[in-house]
Formats: C-alpha cells, structure tokens, sequence
C-alpha cells in the first residue's frame, strides 16, 4: 500500500494547517499508510479501542481523559502509545492544558510525532482526508493548455500548430488565469471532479512560437496563473474543411461529451479560420456553457419564441385593405 513519512507530511501540511511539530521529532521517518480500497487514511478523533493513525485531539477528548482516575488515565495514555500502526498526535486548542505535558513526555519517550494545529479538529481531518484522496487518485495527462476562464476551467486542445498557446496568450492579456501549457496532469479527486495542475509545478511558463519561453507571472503579475483548477469544459480548436462545417448544428453547435478517467466532460469545436477572434468565441463558449449548466439553452428558446410567433401569426384575423380601381 502507498506510504506518507511523517516528515512529508508535515512538509505538506506545516503552512496549510498551521501545524507546529512540538515533541517526538525522532518519529518523523513513521508512515501513515493509505488505505487503497477506502481511498482514505486513517484519521480521526481520539480512539482507544479502533485507534486511528492520525489521532486528533481537542477540547472534548482531553475533558475525557482529564475525568479519567489516575490509574485509569495512565492506563489510557499507556494504550494510545503502544499502538504499533499510531503515526502522530495533532492537538487542537489546547496546548495551555495540563495534559499537555503528559502528551510531550510520552510523545519523546515513543517516538510519536506531536503536532499542534491553530485550526479546528473538524478542518484538520477534513483536509488530511483530501490530501490523502489526491494522492491516490486515478492520474492522467492531456495535451492541450488548460485555462482559468471566467471562473471555468477550459481544458484548450488541438493539432499542433492550430495556435492553443496563442490563445491563451492572449486570454492571460484579458484577464484570465493560466495553469499548465502544454500538458496537464488530471487527477479524479471524487467521482465527478477532475482536478487539473502543471506537471513539476511549472504554471508560470507558456511556450509561444517566435516568441520562445514566456513566464506569465512575470509578465502579467501573480493573478496571471492558477495552481489548480477543476476541469468543467474542453474546448477543441480545429482547422474544419467546408464539408465538416457543414456537419454542425447550426443552432445547437458542435457539443459533445468527452469522458476522462470515467467523468463525462462537456467538449466543443471551435473551427479555425482567418478573422476569428477565437479569444471572444471561447469566452462566449464558457458564457453558453455555464447557462447550460443552470438549465438555459439559447437554441430551445430561440426555437420557443419562434413557434410563439407562428402561433400569433396564425391567429391573428388580418384585415384586407380595399384596392382602389
């Protein structure tokens, strides 16, 4: 099974969770195994009988223990430590109690990394429990150059050479986010999300024919570049022969589904020609689709009216004007 060190861990998580590693600093090579099957690691509140890897502990588990008989609390200390699975202790809002220096104490002696979080025991599990799901989710890569649009994450693909690069140039200089150029690494966060990222943490950099190598952070600033974004739209440029122009609905337009490490994915074409100004049709594109998304198709009501106005039409009794002789 997949293993997290301790160390990593805390690396991960030190800044997201605002841990400080206050004892047991000799268990940092311990491993919190992933669970393949529940796609979760072992995290939760303090449980002496199914004890967690990752044992929380807060205002609520420490009132426990502290109403414990001496003999019975140094019973209960004793068995949360001897726990051959237990990784690490992150405490939550109570570092000023007295318990807490019985936690250090046996924390040292065993080898048991002790954390203190600034956050609530409810976020830090909440947040380990997607750390964890990341890890172990289904991976894929993709070529294309994927956006941040309009709040939408617009996965841009297409032939090489059909100017996906160039668009999101000129995307960036509108306002809008980039997040990998070239190639995207996908991951299945839940059964319907796809979370999209840089491979190697390379967001900042967009390669443009003539232009070489581009960091977009240096040049449009820090609202320039996203480090991940949920995947909701693909959008495909194509160079379209007359006869494949001719094959697209002209009032639904060329959508489709695309599926993606099992998620369905909404996809549409967007044909390349001279004098297309494919920055405004993609933003237009994402407009659609998140009207889409909220249940309003322009061609159902386009359609709507129309049949309203034959309607009317057919029930209005015209009056017939008098032709003179």
């Amino acid at each position: 099974m997949p293993t997290v060190s301790i160390t990593n861990l805390y690396k991960k998580c030190a800044d997201a969770l605002a841990l400080d590693w206050v004892a047991g600093h000799q268990g940092g090579q311990r491993c919190v195994v992933l669970d393949t099957e529940q796609k979760l690691a072992n995290i939760g509140y303090l449980n002496l009988i199914h004890p967690h890897q990752i044992q929380v502990i807060g205002l609520y588990e420490l009132a426990y223990l502290d109403a414990l008989g001496k003999n019975s609390y140094q019973d209960a200390i004793a068995q949360l430590f001897d726990n051959q699975n237990f990784a690490c202790i992150v405490l939550v809002d109570c570092n000023n109690l007295p318990i807490f220096q019985d936690l250090r104490h046996y924390a040292n002696k065993h080898n048991i990394a002790l954390f203190i979080s600034q956050f609530t025991g409810e976020y830090v599990i909440n947040y380990l429990h997607a750390l964890f799901a990341q890890i172990l989710a289904q991976r894929i890569t993709l070529h294309g150059v994927f956006m941040d649009v309009l709040g939408v994450g617009v996965l841009i693909m297409g032939d090489s050479g059909t100017g996906k690069s160039e668009l999101a140039l000129e995307l960036v200089s509108r306002g809008h986010r980039l997040v990998a150029d070239d190639a995207t690494d996908f991951c299945r966060i839940t059964p319907t999300i796809l979370s999209g990222s840089s491979p190697l943490n390379m967001t900042s950099f967009l390669e443009v024919r003539g232009l070489g190598i581009l960091n977009v952070q240096a040049l449009f600033g820090d609202s320039a570049i996203k480090r991940d974004k949920y995947l909701r739209l693909v959008v495909q440029l194509e160079h379209m022969t007359a006869e494949r122009i001719q094959q697209i609905d002209r009032l639904q337009g060329d959508y489709r589904i695309r599926n993606i490490l099992g998620v369905d994915v909404p996809e549409i074409s967007l044909p390349i020609a001279p004098g297309r100004s494919l920055a405004v049709l993609l933003e237009c594109a994402v407009r659609n689709h998140s009207l889409r998304e909220q249940g309003y198709n322009a061609a159902d009501d386009f359609c709507e009216q129309q049949r309203q106005a034959m309607y009317r039409n057919e029930q209005h009794d015209f009056d017939i004007p008098e032709l003179d002789e």
